[in-house]
């Protein structure tokens, strides 16, 4: 499985998503709160386009992946929280 790898020497930060498993989470996540990809980039602030690459486990810069990656972390805690 492919992953994106993030290094910023300066700040010493190391990331790593495996994109195909995000991939799915995504998606899933999306599909249970019947979502289209339109509503959900307007949601969240991005293109239609980027989702379709992050669903499709398709490369994304490090930061774009990092803020899908942070929303849906978001999302996911609030659904624990209730």
């Amino acid at each position: 499985m492919e992953t994106i790898k993030v290094e910023m020497k300066t700040q010493g930060l190391h990331v790593e998503i495996n994109q195909e498993e995000f991939a799915l989470a995504l998606k899933t996540w999306r599909l249970r709160h019947d979502l289209t990809q339109k509503q959900l980039a307007e949601r969240w602030n991005v293109t239609r386009y980027t989702l379709i690459r992050a669903e499709h486990a398709q490369n994304l810069t490090w930061m774009m992946a990092y803020k899908l990656y942070a929303k849906l972390a978001d999302e996911l805690k609030k659904e624990e929280q209730s």
